[in-house]
């Protein structure tokens, strides 16, 4: 499943790329979406936190619902009143998800069938968080008044988006985003962030002090200082580092020679690079996995700013072995998404992909 439908994109994203039929995106954006829909909302036992909402989406309307934001206790509620079919709930939630998404992407993105592609590399992984991706979908779907400078509106997106995941409070930066910022400062704080990653001081910061946010949000870091390796590990942090640098790099160099660069191309590469600076700062330390959360909403601008970059490259085998190197990258991201579960876990939760329309014998109160 995973594999054809990279294959399946991925050949959309080299029509798009190199043989750029313009009349056919639509329709191929259509199919892309419809397939993404299937391969989402028909899933069964497979992805994150499956039982946790599986189970929760049973028991929704009789049951203690504090455990989850109100925004998607309402949504399971509504879905649950009609039916307890949990697959009917995961299309929904799919269509939902999928629609704002793909519109923002064909809105804004250069090449919106690789953007979707790379969008299928980069969020893949992240499948099954259910109410962090309709916070998500919200935000970016939140871009049209990030460009149109309508605050208002923008902030009610952020609000419904925080009834279904409090991370999305981080997207609030975005909106100051939108401008060009002067390549020097950009080198400083690139720079400085780097420098207090590999110091290892974030580490020291007390955990006392984010008690002052909750006990709840104190006992959940004091969990996962625990349990992760909080530890500053300098080579480890300086690939990471790199990995996340060099798309910053590479537009930073040519950002000159970016031909089809538009009036989004500034926001894309800020947006970008502030996910960039909140992952230095806090990269290998015990707040690592709260912030990896909210970086998500600013990471997702790598699939509007790759296009971008590709066209600094001549059309022919430059572009080329540009595009195919692009195309590993995205495959390795997957796979390391994927076996980051299985080798923490001791299980794999994506593989072998279960379908609720396959015959099978998965039971998913066993996961």
């Amino acid at each position: 499943m995973y594999l054809f439908t990279f294959s399946l994109l991925g050949l959309f994203a080299i029509d798009d790329i190199f043989l750029k039929r313009k009349k056919y995106h639509l329709a191929f954006m259509l199919i892309a979406v419809l397939w993404i829909i299937f391969h989402d909302g028909f899933r069964w036992g497979v992805a994150t936190d499956w039982k946790n909402y599986h189970d929760f989406f049973l028991i929704c309307l009789d049951g203690d619902t504090s455990e989850f934001e109100i925004g998607y206790v309402l949504f399971s509620q509504a879905v649950r009143s009609v039916t307890d079919n949990y697959s009917v709930f995961l299309v929904i939630h799919a269509i939902i998800v999928y629609s704002l998404i793909s519109r923002s992407i064909l809105k804004y993105a250069v090449n919106p069938l690789f953007s979707f592609f790379f969008f299928y590399c980069l969020m893949l992984t992240y499948l099954g968080m259910n109410r962090q991706y309709i916070s998500f979908a919200i935000c970016i779907y939140a871009y049209r008044y990030i460009f149109d400078r309508r605050l208002y509106p923008f902030l009610f997106c952020i609000f419904i988006a925080f009834l279904f995941h409090k991370s999305s409070i981080m997207f609030v930066l975005a909106y100051f985003l939108n401008r060009e910022f002067k390549t020097k400062i950009l080198i400083y704080l690139l720079t400085t962030f780097a420098l207090i990653s590999l110091s290892g001081v974030m580490n020291k910061l007390p955990l006392s002090l984010f008690f002052l946010f909750g006990d709840n949000a104190g006992d959940r870091l004091s969990f996962y200082s625990e349990t992760a390796q909080s530890g500053t590990n300098a080579i480890l942090s300086l690939l990471a580092l790199v990995k996340r640098s060099i798309w910053i790099i590479l537009a930073l160099i040519y950002k000159d020679h970016i031909k089809n660069k538009d009036e989004h191309y500034n926001f894309f590469f800020n947006l970008y690079f502030a996910g960039a600076l909140m992952y230095m700062l806090f990269n290998n330390t015990m707040l690592h996995i709260i912030v990896a959360r909210g970086i998500l909403y600013f990471n997702i601008a790598e699939i509007f700013l790759i296009p971008y970059l590709l066209s600094v490259f001549k059309e022919g085998i430059s572009k080329a072995v540009m595009f195919i190197l692009v195309l590993i990258y995205g495959f390795l991201m997957v796979q390391k998404g994927m076996n980051f579960y299985k080798e923490n876990l001791g299980i794999d939760i994506y593989r072998p992909y279960n379908s609720v329309l396959m015959d099978n014998t998965y039971d998913a109160m066993e996961q």
